[in-house]
């Protein structure tokens, strides 16, 4: 994916950013940052997922973030993930909801007798098949570049489930904070770039800043791109605090749920396919505040955080660059504003630094596509010669709900295939066969009644 597909009114964005934009709705992530990342205690934050809610053209969605180590990272990285629903997916079936719930209002019982249906429009409507969505994972190690002449080459931590280990080209030591234990990483050295280079990384001095960079194919396998973070400089230091990020992105199949209430009020949930039967619960990761290995592996699963992707998505630098757009009216980049809403020390600062690229990716590969909506015209063959959807005809599954479609027009659309049903009671009377049910009952009742008042005679 690249930056040709993208408005170049992108590269600024304010609260009124087009949903086209891959930076769309950031504000949600921040307020995220401010509401639920490291806000609850642990015994609280165990209660529900790590989540920060989207918003499409008709449905609501989340992006599911977490942690977790030894699965894509080295033995002592921790792997941060992220996954969202495709947002022109989950609009799509949300539409068929409403059409669905339009359904059963105007299913009608005949001769006044009201719409029986309508008090039962509550619903879940699911895609089970053939269904993916975005997922991005990061993994991060501190460094230091030395002086404003550093010539050593960036080396990048290894993303296993990206990049092959037998390319590692060497080990990278570092410590989260200057007290901690030391920490080691398996890395690949980019040929090409340099540290110093890292010091040209427009922007703020006193910001957090972010840089990425393309990695070459041949060592990366061609799925997956940096990130350089520069931290602000601290007086009693000398050089530049920053950090080193293996960031790649995939498509992971799933289901896509919407559940819809009587009221219109929808609910868009997605459960990886390796992961239907695990609950994400999420952890605050520190290095001074960190549960045993086992635990980490078990607090930190994201949606499709333990399973291999099916597809990977290779991410250009052009297309990058505007998940990190100039704020409208600031002298701030969108990461640097979204940096600025937690502490910024040891451990912490690499857990929300890497959240924050690991949410901007899935939010802007969500948003590819955006502009597609629901095809066709709705069928208006209404009981009585009324208006609108006729739930009778549909639900009788004597036609489609839509009006006849050019099938030269069509061809390249893609069919989303809903199957509906109704479970309760329904009384009506206008086919064959609710009126041979109704009078086999009739004779069955009136058989029953008759032998029974013989039996009390006799």
């Amino acid at each position: 994916i690249d930056g040709t597909t993208v408005p170049e009114a992108c590269a600024v964005v304010g609260f009124e950013a087009s949903n086209v934009c891959p930076a769309s709705e950031w504000y949600a992530i921040r307020d995220f940052l401010r509401t639920g990342w490291g806000s609850l205690q642990l015994r609280y934050s165990r209660m529900s997922p790590e989540i920060a809610l989207l918003h499409g053209r008709s449905s609501t969605r989340n992006i599911y973030v977490g942690a977790s180590s030894g699965r894509g990272a080295g033995p002592e990285q921790l792997k941060y993930a992220a996954t969202t629903q495709q947002a022109v997916v989950a609009d799509a079936l949300t539409d068929a909801a409403s059409i669905w719930s339009l359904a059963l209002i105007n299913v009608t019982a005949g001769a006044g007798h009201g719409s029986p249906l309508s008090d039962q429009s509550n619903a879940a409507h699911r895609i089970a098949s053939n269904y993916s969505q975005p997922y991005s994972a990061a993994v991060c190690i501190p460094d230091r570049i030395t002086n404003d002449s550093d010539s050593r080459h960036l080396s990048f931590p290894l993303l296993q489930f990206a990049n092959s280990p037998h390319l590692a080209t060497g080990n990278h030591s570092y410590r989260l904070n200057p007290s901690g234990a030391v920490k080691s990483a398996m890395v690949i050295e980019h040929p090409y770039y340099f540290y110093h280079q890292l010091l040209e990384t427009p922007g703020n001095l006193q910001d957090s800043r972010l840089r990425w960079i393309e990695l070459p194919a041949d060592l990366f396998n061609g799925s997956s791109i940096g990130a350089a973070i520069l931290f602000p400089p601290r007086l009693e230091n000398n050089g530049y605090n920053m950090m080193l990020c293996n960031l790649a992105a995939a498509w992971i199949s799933s289901s896509l749920i919407v559940e819809q209430s009587g009221s219109g009020l929808s609910i868009t949930e997605s459960t990886p396919e390796e992961g239907k039967d695990r609950r994400m619960i999420p952890y605050p990761i520190s290095d001074t505040h960190q549960p045993p290995a086992q635990k980490i592996d078990q607090l930190g699963y994201v949606y499709g955080h333990y399973g291999t992707p099916q597809r990977s998505i290779n991410i250009s630098r052009s297309w990058a660059q505007y998940l990190d757009p100039s704020m409208e009216g600031l002298n701030s980049s969108l990461f640097s504003v979204l940096s600025q809403e937690q502490p910024t020390q040891g451990g912490f600062r690499i857990s929300v630094a890497t959240s924050i690229i690991v949410m901007l990716t899935v939010n802007g590969l969500a948003r590819t596509g955006w502009g597609s909506i629901l095809q066709g015209d709705i069928k208006t063959v209404a009981p009585n010669e009324g208006s609108g959807l006729d739930g009778n005809y549909w639900l009788s599954g004597k036609g489609d709900v839509f009006d006849s479609i050019d099938p030269i027009e069509s061809r390249d659309w893609v069919t989303l295939r809903v199957y509906s049903s109704l479970q309760g009671y329904a009384y009506n009377t206008l086919t064959t066969p609710p009126r041979i049910a109704i009078a086999i009952l009739t004779a069955y009742c009136l058989l029953v009644v008759g032998h029974t008042l013989y039996t009390g005679v006799t």
